[in-house]
């Protein structure tokens, strides 16, 4: 069937869009509104350029008359609800996601997006419902979902399954070795993990004693022989009861108040922070969630993030025990966004940064019989806090402009030794880093620390 002339039109706007022609792209659906007024795709591409152009009311305009005439077009409604999140109106935004969401179920864009504007919102355990959904659609495996006939990729996350360094899979066949010996995951796994081992050992050959944590582009091959298990949600425990006392009840919360008060820059050290039962639960989730999908170079650790599985619900009942108990500190500042970090035996750890937050809760969960030296694996504080004027790319990526405003400042320093279950509690803004890690080998060994980040940033 031949096309008509503004179905030629709106193919030649997008065409134009994606090139990075805006200005034809915008010429062109505009004649075609001359012609065709309710042409849907021409006032979406007319308000997709417009909002590109920062004219966001002209936008909004045009993307909810696309909306309107096509109500059952679900990317419409997607770039909507975009727009609706830049304008602030987050309760229009979520209505907008959900009727994606109900459009098309298994759109993990709508329910990406609709979970950040509930994360915006302060609905946190809202929003881990669905960044879990996504994750389930991102990453879903045959192992964990055997209704699953096959491991399929979406195209926004094609780079996560064609990039792999050798710290990266080392841990993985570690974990899933760990997972294997408890009967987490079936004998009929043991393919996957010699698949890892062949991929491994071709990386090993090929890059001879370079930086393991170093990312390294997979063959077509190498993709494929990974395809089923590699960065995918494999394994996730069960979830711990969320009622527990998720906090040692031995804590002198008064003093920790008092100290957080007068202490100058605002830093205190808690030792014994969590239960037994809430330690146990965490580790266990920790060890057992194949969660771990970001490999960073420099050092080469892994983290798990919030909105990609690290999303227990023993952490939320910790920020509301944390908030219940200490209103002092936490009280005003809610939770906003957690992650965890897991190293290997030897690292630099993390860079020189500040966070993007009120308070920092940073805690330590692996036991100190895994400390191969004591001198090594804390928390180094510098009495120095990113100013308000400084952006987040300056205090959170630019390390040498850091240490150089650091040794200008001759800026004093705290070094807080690595315990097991010790918290770490401080203004978000001081300026921080690893101290270099040595720790004994295996997998139960790996350091793994968590961080929670409350309340906002105050910037100028």
């Amino acid at each position: 069937m031949r096309m008509t002339e503004p179905e030629i039109g709106l193919t030649q706007a997008i065409s134009a869009y994606q090139n990075g022609k805006r200005g034809e792209a915008l010429r062109i659906s505009r004649v075609i509104l001359v012609n065709e007024p309710e042409n849907a795709g021409a006032h979406y591409v007319l308000g997709v350029v417009q909002a590109d152009a920062g004219e966001l009311a002209e936008a909004l305009l045009a993307l909810q008359r696309a909306v309107s005439l096509a109500p059952k077009n679900v990317n419409f409604h997607i770039t909507l609800g975009n727009l609706y999140l830049m304008l602030e109106r987050e309760v229009a935004a979520t209505r907008t996601f959900r009727q994606a969401i109900a459009l098309a179920p298994n759109s993990a864009p709508a329910h990406v997006n609709l979970a950040t504007t509930l994360k915006r919102q302060g609905r946190l355990e809202e929003a881990v419902t669905e960044f879990r959904t996504a994750l389930d659609l991102l990453r879903g495996s045959i192992w964990r979902r055997p209704s699953i006939t096959e491991a399929t990729t979406d195209p926004s996350q094609d780079e996560t399954f064609c990039f792999a360094s050798r710290a990266k899979l080392e841990h993985d066949i570690e974990q899933y070795e760990y997972l294997l010996s408890r009967d987490a995951l079936p004998p009929d796994f043991e393919p996957e993990i010699a698949a890892h081992r062949e991929v491994l050992a071709e990386l090993n050959e090929a890059e001879g004693s370079g930086d393991p944590a170093r990312r390294r582009a997979l063959s077509l091959d190498q993709q494929a022989r990974l395809a089923g298990s590699f960065n995918r949600l494999n394994y996730l425990p069960p979830d711990t009861n969320s009622t527990i006392e998720v906090l040692n009840p031995e804590l002198d919360y008064d003093s920790m108040a008092r100290q957080f008060k007068v202490a100058a820059p605002p830093v205190i050290v808690v030792d014994d922070l969590l239960s037994e039962i809430a330690l146990a639960a965490l580790r266990r989730f920790c060890l057992e969630a194949t969660i771990w999908f970001d490999c960073k170079e420099h050092g080469g650790y892994l983290g798990a993030y919030m909105n990609e599985g690290f999303d227990t619900p023993l952490l939320f009942t910790l920020a509301r025990q944390l908030e219940k108990r200490l209103p002092n500190i936490f009280g005003g500042h809610p939770l906003v966004q957690m992650w965890a970090f897991k190293y290997g035996a030897r690292s630099d750890g993390t860079r020189i940064h500040a966070d993007k937050a009120a308070i920092n809760f940073n805690f330590w969960i692996t036991p100190d019989v895994a400390l191969e030296n004591k001198e090594f694996g804390g928390l180094r504080l510098y009495d120095m806090a990113a100013p308000p004027k400084w952006r987040f790319e300056d205090y959170n990526l630019q390390e040498t402009a850091l240490r150089a405003e650091i040794k200008r400042c001759n800026t004093p320093f705290r070094d807080i030794p690595y315990k097991c279950n010790r918290a770490v509690i401080f203004d978000s803004s001081l300026i921080h880093e690893t101290i270099p890690l040595r720790f004994q080998n295996g997998y139960e060994n790996r350091r793994i620390n968590v961080t929670m980040l409350f309340g906002e940033r105050a910037e100028g």
